[in-house]
């Protein structure tokens, strides 16, 4: 146990208590609620607070000192200034760009890896297979809801089609590679068989071989092979997980806000009347869509758990009490996003869905559309802040757009009728493991449950 009490950071709980607590909180996936009742419990939102941390994270199990930064001026600073990982991820992905606590080392990776998911360099090449893919989506959810007579799990829609675009976008995977792994892979991402997670970074490297896609050719050449299954995974995860729980949460909420909704299918609508396909350099007509978007970024976000730092030198912080704290080097942090996402005193109606809030400059890609450039601010940061921000943020915009281009064309969406009843819970408020998904109302741990109805299009 090298967890220890620091005066106006730890909570004044029983430090037992509260370290059995908040593991069994991170276990069970409500560790974002858990610490959210800390600061409702001593009465400042954006208060940093300590906490007494299991993990395993250098192999063997320790009780560290973990410092949730809520603090908007300490989160971006922190981020930036403070570039080192902490070993969070380290035991599962090895030595891969986002758990190398090597700050050389990640600088040459990031380096080798930039212009993969660059707009003009990248994502416009791989733009029309991402097309082809998603064109499928209405085939599928009228084969998924058995020609609308049955309900569809979304989640795991969104799921697989995201899995499915990574694979075929951006790596170039075949169709037969694809359809093969994209389920079961998930499923050992979510617990079910995960001894395939092995097999799969291995068989994933071979396809690269004979893969041309911009996320392939960043494996052609490299012997480092315990680095490279590290990367391969964090993709195959990262890469699919967050955006597809961003769209069933979007979803969610404009099943909840049939006025929302409504005024996203018009533009939509408007879209297609405009343009005969769709066309990379047509997404500044969709500038509700960007808010609708954006606004599910901030409620619902994929990474509620932020992202985790080692200190580099010493710090001073906000405490409880809003006075500063001095903070030692090689103290583990973790910047949170739900905390600042939610926190009240800086966001009007934080629990409220509202794609017309006035959203900061920096926020959003200048109310107009997609933009390749990281959206962020203090009190905002879905990608985390630079220079440590997220490789895929372009990619996964790009996707979500063509997705709801698609799927919303000639259809409209309501909440099954047991998914309903969880719009009037406040207990429903998401499954916080590694990223934040919705709790299925049915057997199995994710899940989102709407019927699909056939529209009559203004087309």
């Amino acid at each position: 146990d090298y967890s220890f009490y620091i005066d106006n950071l730890t909570p004044g709980i029983d430090r037992e208590e509260l370290c059995v607590n908040y593991f069994k909180s991170i276990l069970l996936g409500y560790n974002h609620i858990f610490i959210t009742q800390l600061l409702e419990k001593i009465n400042n939102p954006s208060a940093n607070i300590c906490l007494p941390l299991v993990n395993k994270w250098n192999g063997e199990t320790h009780i560290d000192n973990l410092i949730i930064i809520s603090h908007p001026e300490d989160a971006e600073r922190i981020c930036k200034k403070h570039i080192k990982k902490a070993p969070i991820f380290k035991s599962l992905l090895n030595t891969s760009i986002i758990s190398t606590t090597d700050n050389e080392d990640w600088r040459k990776q990031r380096d080798e890896m930039t212009n993969t998911f660059l707009p003009k360099y990248s994502l416009q090449h791989v733009f029309p297979e991402s097309v082809k893919r998603a064109r499928l989506c209405s085939e599928l959810l009228i084969k998924m809801s058995s020609d609308y007579s049955e309900s569809v799990d979304m989640s795991d829609f969104f799921l697989n089609e995201t899995q499915a675009q990574l694979q075929k976008a951006m790596f170039g995977f075949s169709d037969e590679f694809e359809q093969k792994t994209n389920k079961r892979i998930r499923n050992a991402f979510s617990g079910i068989d995960t001894e395939y997670i092995s097999e799969f970074s291995i068989e994933a490297l071979k396809e690269t071989i004979s893969s041309d896609g911009p996320a392939s050719l960043l494996f052609h050449g490299s012997k480092d092979e315990e680095k490279n299954r590290g990367n391969m995974l964090l993709f195959a995860f990262a890469g699919h997980d967050t955006t597809g729980h961003t769209l069933t949460w979007l979803l969610y909420e404009l099943c909840k806000h049939p006025e929302y909704k409504q005024q996203l299918i018009e533009e939509i609508d408007e879209y297609w009347m405009n343009n005969s396909i769709e066309d990379y350099n047509t997404f500044f007509q969709l500038p509700f869509m960007t808010k609708c978007i954006t606004e599910t970024l901030r409620m619902w976000p994929a990474l509620a758990n932020g992202t985790y730092r080692e200190l580099e030198k010493d710090e001073e912080i906000y405490g409880i009490n809003g006075k500063k704290v001095k903070v030692k080097k090689g103290t583990f942090c973790q910047i949170m996003n739900w905390t600042r996402h939610r926190n009240k005193d800086l966001w009007d109606n934080p629990d409220q869905f509202n794609p017309n809030r006035d959203f900061k400059e920096s926020e959003i890609w200048h109310h107009e559309g997609f933009g390749g450039y990281n959206v962020s601010s203090e009190r905002f940061s879905p990608f985390t802040y630079g220079p440590r921000n997220c490789l895929g943020k372009n990619f996964s915009q790009m996707e979500m757009r063509l997705i709801l281009l698609n799927i919303f064309r000639n259809h409209d969406f309501t909440l099954e009728e047991k998914q309903l009843k969880t719009i009037d819970d406040p207990k429903y408020m998401g499954i916080n493991t590694f990223t934040m998904g919705p709790a299925s109302v049915y057997d199995g741990l994710l899940g989102m449950f709407v019927n699909i109805h056939l529209r009559k299009s203004k087309l």
